[in-house]
């Protein structure tokens, strides 16, 4: 099993103060924008904690009044790591996602 953060103490945020928020998970947080033809949708990830040591995201596509959310698209250790992982999606995927939940 070889270690991405090396000592394993948990204390390697520096550098990515945005992840000190999910002291408080199940809370919503704006990730990015997402720029369509219709205008720019703000991109927030909302995390919930599961069974055991689990953490599930789904995404929350809005732009004024409309709002449209994703089912759970990503499953981690931790809601740090939804967070992260949530942040990571390319625009492309955005898309396809903000496509399917307005379905």
């Amino acid at each position: 099993m070889a270690g991405h953060h090396g000592d394993g103490n948990g204390d390697n945020e520096e550098g990515r103060p945005q992840l000190r928020m999910w002291d408080d998970a199940g809370k919503e947080t704006t990730i990015g924008a997402l720029e369509e033809r219709d205008g720019r949708w703000k991109v927030l990830v909302i995390v919930e904690l599961v069974a055991g040591d689990l953490a599930r995201g789904r995404l929350s596509f809005r732009m004024g009044d409309e709002r449209y959310d994703t089912a759970p698209v990503l499953l981690e250790e931790t809601a740090a790591r939804v967070m992260q992982r949530a942040a990571e999606l390319p625009d492309a995927m955005l898309r396809q996602l903000l496509i399917s939940a307005r379905r």
